[in-house]
């Protein structure tokens, strides 16, 4: 498929609304493909990939959240993007729920807002054309380096065979000529010429023009010589080799033309100087075998005896020597030859895994903040909530739904700055209300921690930029530093000019970073640990976006660190101009739900999240539902909450996360099916995770848990899992 012409499966029963589709949506790059109903959509979906589908919630048979259901359903289209068209009313309000628990992406409310859906859209086209372009790339490598490995193959039989055959040979002549036929077979050149203590051969096609120059110049240098066609007399490629005898340089091997029109490379340079090296053994051979003939000949009556035994050992010697030469030059080529498959190997496997860890990090970050807010706007419907749960509800989604504005804000910065659609609107500013509205924007965070803030501005610095993107900046470096600093640290800013330039420095005296991650802090997508047990959260994007900001600010930025657990210094810095002022914006809060059910009455479970707003979240869901709940916030406390359980009560059902710092999920069941029976060793688990692809279900269940569920998860999906699982165990 060709990745610049993207498929966009357009689906709608409604011919005006596919119209206006194809008007906001057309490009070059486009293919719009119309689909007037859900069973039409499947039917091109089975032969066809496309990079987003826009899918019309309400249409006759099949509706699309029945048809998106059937999508995710399918191997091939389960990670297609899907976003939901409707005319929202608060009959809709399920549906929507329902649409982003299927995978939806977004959900856009009729009539469209041409700007945001071009936006929207434009982001999956990217995403599709440059996931299309890294197959097509791994694919091409693959075949070179086939191809490669093929030549390199038949090029070491090939020297292998004319070693053997040159140490059969005893004239120099004929040595000379063989080895001309060969070289030019073996290089790939037209023609082939070779000049040793005077006897010469040639083979291929006969020379045009004079390259004795080439000649002398690599006899009396003693290296190698490569022409381009350019720099040929007669616009034709040379390279030419010497040839060194042990205590001289005897002669020259001379290559001209390289076939197919191509230029000779430092590969073959190195190839010519094996040939000529075997060539110098087998010649040094003949020629010591021809002039022990002459002398034998001469001496033959009174030395006949003597003479015998000297060519006899001479000839073993000769032939050691020989083969000793031959296996080394064999064993380098192969030696080469493993390596650079290795290294080929290698360099898939890195991809392939980088690719895995940011799909798996983005799931994560992206389901964790869905499912605190999707929790408690579901327990707010019920109106059971007491005014202090309330206000926690709220403080609750409205932390999360920042959190998750300001993933979808960073991978939009990304997708901007990839596609070079990322623009400032540049005015002079004044540095210093920038930092302060970053710092009372940060602050809440600080004081959270106990960590205090030293705060020193030079209110004269002045630049020409965008007041939100520099603000964008101060807060990526302060939240960063806030994040890896400790319980009751310190993070200092300041703002300082010389008569050129305006610099920002935050230092704090947190984890600090590790000498061999320092030249990689500011790439995308790079984090110092990515496994599941990580103590950090995050895309690895906030300090790739600060980079950029600032370069396009026409300023630089910087990384320093003494090491792990000795703090981290970011220092910003932008030529000085003029003044003025920037502004921020707030979220709004998602409306009360409702639920009624009780199934869990009588039920004892336990909760182990590292996540306090999810832990809180959970308990809440539970006991709203009758159930009795043990919280645990990591896997030492769940143990030893099972070690002595409450009243005497072993719980019925056990919840666990899998990504938790220190020990993960894996860890914590591992640990309770290694305990007896009476002391919860076969207590039925479920895993309730952000990680929800299909590896990761077959882990969780490898692992021990009966079930995987998957974040964000409402109320009455959890209440009914666990109250399943439970009845099913007392069944058994």
């Amino acid at each position: 498929m060709d990745c610049t012409n993207v498929n966009i499966l357009l689906v709608d029963d409604n011919k005006g609304n596919l119209l206006a589709l194809e008007t906001i949506l057309k490009g070059e790059d486009r293919n719009l493909v119309r689909a007037a109903s859900g069973e039409e959509a499947l039917l091109y979906l089975l032969h066809n990939d496309v990079a987003v589908v826009l899918l019309d919630v309400r249409m006759p048979g099949i509706s699309g959240l029945e048809t998106a259901e059937l999508i995710r359903g399918r191997k091939k289209t389960r990670d297609v993007p899907i976003i939901f068209l409707t005319a929202y009313d608060s009959a809709d309000k399920q549906d929507l729920w329902r649409g982003y628990s299927l995978g939806a992406v977004d959900y856009i409310v009729k009539p469209f807002d041409p700007d945001a859906l071009k936006s929207k859209v434009a982001v999956f086209v990217e995403l599709f054309k440059k996931t299309e372009q890294v197959k097509q790339q791994a694919a091409l490598l693959h075949e070179k380096n086939i191809a490669l490995e093929n030549a390199n193959f038949q090029r070491l039989g090939k020297l292998v065979e004319l070693g053997q055959r040159m140490t059969a040979e005893r004239d120099p002549q004929a040595l000379l000529k063989l080895f001309c036929d060969s070289a030019c077979d073996i290089l790939g050149a037209r023609s082939t010429r070779v000049r040793i203590d005077g006897l010469e051969a040639a083979s291929g096609r006969k020379f045009r023009g004079s390259y004795e120059p080439i000649f002398d110049a690599t006899r009396s240098e003693d290296q190698p010589i490569r022409i381009s066609a350019a720099e040929a007399v007669d616009g034709r490629s040379a390279l030419a080799a010497p040839i060194a005898l042990p205590e001289r340089t005897a002669g020259w091997l001379c290559l001209i033309d390289k076939l197919e029109g191509g230029e000779f490379s430092e590969a073959d340079e190195r190839l010519a100087m094996t040939l000529t090296g075997q060539l110098a053994a087998a010649y040094e051979n003949a020629r010591l075998y021809a002039d022990a003939r002459r002398h034998a000949s001469d001496l033959l009556v009174e030395v006949t005896e003597r003479k015998q035994a000297q060519e006899e050992k001479e000839k073993l010697l000769l032939s050691e020597k020989a083969a000793r030469l031959e296996a080394e030059q064999a064993h380098r080529l192969s030696s080469d030859l493993l390596l650079r498959e290795k290294q080929a190997r290698a360099e898939a496997e890195a991809a392939n895994r980088l690719k895995d860890e940011f799909l798996a990090t983005v799931s994560h970050e992206l389901r964790t903040p869905l499912n605190s807010i999707l929790g408690w706007a579901q327990l707010m419907r019920t109106n059971t909530l007491d005014s202090q749960s309330s206000a926690r509800a709220l403080d609750t989604i409205e932390r999360n739904t920042k959190s998750l504005a300001q993933i979808i804000e960073d991978l939009l910065d990304v997708s901007r700055i990839i596609s070079g659609k990322l623009r400032l609107e540049a005015r002079p500013i004044e540095l210093a209300p920038v930092i302060e509205a970053a710092l009372d924007a940060i602050r809440p965070a600080a004081d959270a921690k106990n960590i205090r803030l030293r705060v020193s501005v030079d209110r004269s610095a002045r630049v020409s930029g965008d007041p939100n993107r520099l603000q964008q900046v101060a807060w990526n470096l302060l939240s960063n530093a806030i994040k890896f600093t400790p319980t009751g640290g310190e993070v200092a800013v300041s703002l300082e000019r010389d008569p050129s330039t305006a610099s920002i420095m935050v230092t704090d005296n947190g984890e600090g970073i590790a000498e061999e991650f320092l030249p990689y802090v500011f790439d995308r997508f790079r984090q110092a640990d990515s496994t599941f047990a990580r103590m950090h959260g995050g895309l690895g994007l906030g300090l790739a976006i600060v980079r950029h900001l600032v370069e396009m600010h026409g300023g630089e930025v910087r990384a320093e660190s003494a090491g792990r657990g000795k703090g981290a210094t970011f220092t910003v810095s932008f030529p000085l101009v003029a003044v003025s002022t920037g502004s921020l914006k707030a979220l709004r809060v998602p409306e009360r739900l409702k639920d009624d059910s009780k199934q869990l009455a009588g039920l004892r479970v336990m909760i182990v999240d590292d996540e306090s707003d999810a832990r809180e979240l959970l308990v809440a869901m539970l006991e709203q539902r009758g159930a009795s709940v043990v919280a645990a916030a990591s896997v030492s406390e769940a143990l030893a909450a099972l070690a002595g359980p409450i009243n005497g009560s072993m719980p019925d059902v056990l919840v666990s996360d899998i990504g938790m710092p220190i020990e993960d999920g894996f860890d914590l069941i591992r640990r309770v099916r290694a305990l007896a029976p009476q002391h919860g060793g076969k207590i039925p688990a479920i895993a309730l995770t952000a990680y929800a692809t299909t590896e990761d279900r077959r882990r969780v269940l490898e692992a021990g848990f009966e079930r995987h569920l998957a974040k964000p998860i409402e109320p009455a999906t959890l209440a009914s899992a666990v109250a399943n699982l439970a009845r099913r165990v007392a069944k058994a």
